[in-house]
C-alpha cells in the first residue's frame, strides 16, 4: 500500500443495532477465549524456536571458532614433527659418514 492510496476505516459494531450487538457480544467473547490459548502457545513456541536457534547458532559459531584453533594447532604439531624427523635424518646422516671415514 503507498501512502496516496485511501484506507478504509475500520468496522465498528456502532452501526449495529443494540440489540445485535448484545447477542453478538457473548459469542465474540466465547470464540476469544476459545482461540486466544492455541495462539498464545503458538507464539509461545514460534518465541522458543527462534530462541533455541540463535542458541544453536551461537554454539556453532563458537565450535567453529575452536575447530580452526585445534586446526592450526594441529597443523604446527605437524611441522614440527616432519622438522624434527628431517633433523634426526640428517644427525644419523651425519653419525654415518662419521663411522665410515
Amino acid at each position: 500500500m503507498t501512502p496516496d492510496e485511501p484506507t478504509r476505516p475500520a468496522a465498528s459494531l456502532a452501526p449495529l443495532p443494540r440489540r445485535l450487538r448484545e447477542r453478538l457480544r457473548p459469542i465474540a467473547s466465547k470464540a476469544l477465549l476459545r482461540v486466544a490459548p492455541p495462539y498464545a502457545r503458538y507464539r509461545a513456541r514460534q518465541a522458543e524456536t527462534a530462541g533455541a536457534l540463535a542458541r544453536l547458532s551461537a554454539d556453532l559459531e563458537f565450535v567453529r571458532e575452536r575447530h580452526s584453533e585445534q586446526i592450526a594447532r594441529l597443523e604446527d604439531l605437524a611441522r614440527e614433527l616432519v622438522l624434527t624427523a628431517e633433523a634426526l635424518r640428517g644427525e644419523i646422516a651425519q653419525h654415518e659418514r662419521r663411522e665410515q671415514g
